[in-house]
């Protein structure tokens, strides 16, 4: 897990707020082209990856952080560490959402060490911050067949949104209890389905996605406190290989994905 902790610095080094996310693309998409079979730019300025694992029968899997950051990132402040947590020496940090980036990165990485066998997309959406626009734009085509999406962008450790409030549910609540179960095979018995706040994970699971929004280890987001715990951010990649891992054993892709494709809110 040593490099994700380079790339998580080196992501937090860019400033990149919404609409300006072409430092951000230049600096992960050579990173993506090694790991994934095809990755391209939308017509909004996406930036999406594919690649199949194993013999690719299984379901297809869609993992999701967001690239830009607030806007008030002041130019040429110093990421200072402190053991595991990373802070600013000045403003905010941008661990919303440059964690995401690294821990989904992370997990692509390592898949391939897992038993999953089906299809990862992976989607780093423009503009969360003002809207979830680059979500919102994202071709209806290309998610035509993801059959769950783990988004990573909620701040703690421990927690999976699966829900915005009481307004809006992201996904069955076996999807929930699953990663519940997949936290506690990982030796992290603690993780918790939860209600939260806005992300891409609303826009998803509007499509019928059933969906979840991961914690990614910051705190603070948005303010001259914000800090990321480097601990928080390798569980949260463990949390997502587990249930990679185990997402075909026994019946579970059954229970969570019983018509191939999710009906939730069809």
């Amino acid at each position: 897990m040593k490099k994700i902790e380079t790339e998580l610095y080196e992501l937090l080094q860019i400033i990149g707020p919404s609409g300006q996310e072409e430092e951000v693309i230049r600096y992960i998409r050579p990173r993506m082209e090694k790991v994934l079979e095809h990755v391209h730019l939308d017509d909004y300025g996406n930036l999406l990856g594919e690649s199949v694992c194993g013999s690719g029968a299984g379901p297809t899997v869609l993992l999701c952080a967001h690239m830009d950051t607030v806007d008030w990132i002041v130019p040429g402040r110093e990421v200072k560490r402190d053991g595991d947590v990373l802070t600013s020496s000045e403003g905010v940090l941008g661990a919303d959402d440059r964690a995401g980036m690294a821990i989904v990165m992370a997990a692509v990485r390592n898949v391939r060490a897992t038993d999953f066998s089906g299809r990862l997309k992976i989607a780093f959406t423009r503009e969360e911050e003002v809207g979830r626009c680059g979500s919102k734009a994202m071709d209806r085509d290309w998610l035509s067949d993801v059959d769950l999406a783990i988004v990573v962008d909620r701040r703690g450790n421990r927690d999976i949104v699966t829900s915005r409030g009481q307004v809006q549910p992201f996904c069955d609540p076996a999807v929930g209890v699953f990663f519940e179960q997949a936290g506690a095979a990982a030796g992290m018995p603690d993780w918790r389905a939860v209600q939260g706040g806005i992300s891409d994970a609303c826009t998803f699971a509007c499509y019928g996605i059933n969906s979840v929004n991961l914690s990614a280890g910051y705190l603070y987001e948005h303010t001259e406190q914000e800090r990321v715990d480097l601990r928080w951010v390798k569980e949260t990649t463990k949390l997502i290989l587990t249930a990679l891992d185990l997402m075909m054993a026994g019946r579970q892709e059954e229970r969570l994905f019983p018509d191939r494709l999710c009906q939730i809110g069809r």
